[in-house]
Formats: C-alpha cells, sequence, structure tokens
C-alpha cells in the first residue's frame, strides 16, 4: 500500500514540475513579449520614424488638422503632433503644426483666461521650434500670428504691447522668405480690421491682398508637409476689401 502512495506521489510531483515548467515558459515568453516590445520603443525613440511613417502620419495629421472643427479636434490633433515630436526631434514641422492648432483654439475660446493659456501652450511650442530651426520664415510668420491672437483678448491694453513685437516677426519672416505670401496676407488681414483713423482700412489694405494674391498663385511649400495654408481666405478677404470699396 505504502509502496502505491510513493507511486502516486511522484506522479503528483512530476506533474506539478512539468506544469512549472510550461508556465516558466509562457511567463519567459511574455517577458520577452514585452521586452520586445520596450526595447521597439526605446530604439524608436532614438532613432525616429522611418520616412514613409513619418511622412503618412504627418499627412493624415495636417489634414486633420485642417478639417478640425471643435476645441476638441484641435486638442487632439496637436497632442498628435507633440508625440511625433517626441520622436522626430530634430524636426520643426510637427511642433509648428501643434502651435498652429493651439492658436487657432484661441479664436474658437470664449474665456479670455483660457485663451491666454491656450496660447502660451502654442507659444511653447513655438519657442521649441525656433531652437531647432532658427531661421524659418514659417516661424516667425506664426509668431507674428500668435500676437494679434493675444492682442484680441485685450486690445486696449495690449495693442501697444504686441503691435510692435508682431511688424517684428513679420519683417523678419519676409527678409528670409521674400516670396512667403502668408506674410502680404496676414499684414493686409490687419490693416483691413484696423480703423482708418489708425491708419488701417480697406484702401490700404487692398494692395496687401492684392500682393498677397500674386504670392499664393506662384507659391510652391517647400515639401508636401510644409506650411501651404492662406489662399482661400485671403481671396475672401480680397473680394470682401473689393466689395466694401464699391470694387
Amino acid at each position: 500500500m505504502k509502496l502505491v502512495q510513493d507511486d502516486e506521489e511522484k506522479q503528483k510531483i512530476k506533474r506539478i514540475h512539468h506544469y512549472d515548467s510550461y508556465l516558466l515558459i509562457i511567463l519567459n515568453f511574455i517577458e520577452m513579449k514585452t521586452l520586445i516590445i520596450i526595447l521597439a520603443f526605446a530604439t524608436l525613440s532614438f532613432t525616429g520614424l522611418s520616412n514613409e511613417t513619418y511622412q503618412k502620419a504627418m499627412s493624415q495629421s495636417i489634414e486633420q488638422l485642417y478639417q478640425a472643427k471643435s476645441i476638441a479636434e484641435y486638442v487632439e490633433v496637436a497632442n498628435q503632433f507633440e508625440r511625433i515630436s517626441n520622436i522626430e526631434k530634430t524636426e520643426w514641422l510637427p511642433l509648428y503644426y501643434a502651435s498652429f492648432a493651439y492658436i487657432m483654439i484661441s479664436f474658437q475660446e470664449t474665456d479670455n483666461a483660457k485663451k491666454d493659456t491656450y496660447l502660451d501652450q502654442a507659444q511653447k511650442y513655438l519657442d521649441q521650434a525656433m531652437v531647432i530651426e532658427p531661421n524659418e520664415s514659417e516661424l516667425y510668420l506664426l509668431q507674428g500670428f500668435l500676437y494679434p491672437s493675444r492682442i484680441n483678448i485685450d486690445p486696449m491694453n495690449r495693442g501697444m504691447a504686441y503691435i510692435g513685437k508682431m511688424n517684428g516677426s513679420l519683417d523678419k519672416a519676409l527678409e528670409l522668405n521674400a516670396d512667403n505670401p502668408r506674410v502680404y496676407y496676414l499684414r493686409a488681414t490687419m490693416t483691413y480690421h484696423t480703423p482708418e483713423a489708425y491708419g488701417g482700412g480697406a484702401a490700404k489694405a487692398l494692395p496687401l491682398y492684392k500682393m498677397a494674391d500674386e504670392k499664393f498663385r506662384n507659391f510652391k511649400p517647400k515639401t508636401e508637409l510644409s506650411p501651404n495654408w492662406g489662399k482661400e481666405i485671403n481671396e475672401a478677404e480680397f473680394e470682401n476689401a473689393k466689395t466694401s470699396l464699391g470694387k
């Protein structure tokens, strides 16, 4: 009887050892998969995305940006650009578009305190992009676009503080690329919406809109991912300016 019990005990121990070995193999496999995933992300952080993957991720995000209508949609796409920039640390375009998204949010937000918070975020991304590409016309243009957004929060108290900074940024953008159509468009828009008593109005904006229109017609972005916005809105405001003048 004791021999039978001993034999059963040995078989039980053998089965437990077999199960433990099998479980150990599974755990090792899971740990190996986890390790591979961790290493993959770590490697991605060091080596960046492949060019094809980067192009695809950026193209999809840019399309989503231009289709965004709500604050939530702008925030979502800004986060996507931030994630890309965290991997592609030498690329300025993801940061440019993240900044652009937050500037657009400021036009939709009605709470002035929140507007400033969104613009602070836009400035943060823009500053990071400037470090990567300090001589890029589009970045100075975007800075010139951000300052009027600050002014809109409190025109009476902020106008004098930011108008000089805005003009300085636009001057630098033109210095770096005299054919950047967005500079002429932004100057035309600011002039159009400035009262005539302060040197603005449709008559003074019209030649700027016309110049922007000519620049847009001849403009070719450096790459498929480069900034290429403004043509349609310039055409619309150009027509509005002409209509207001009876032309």
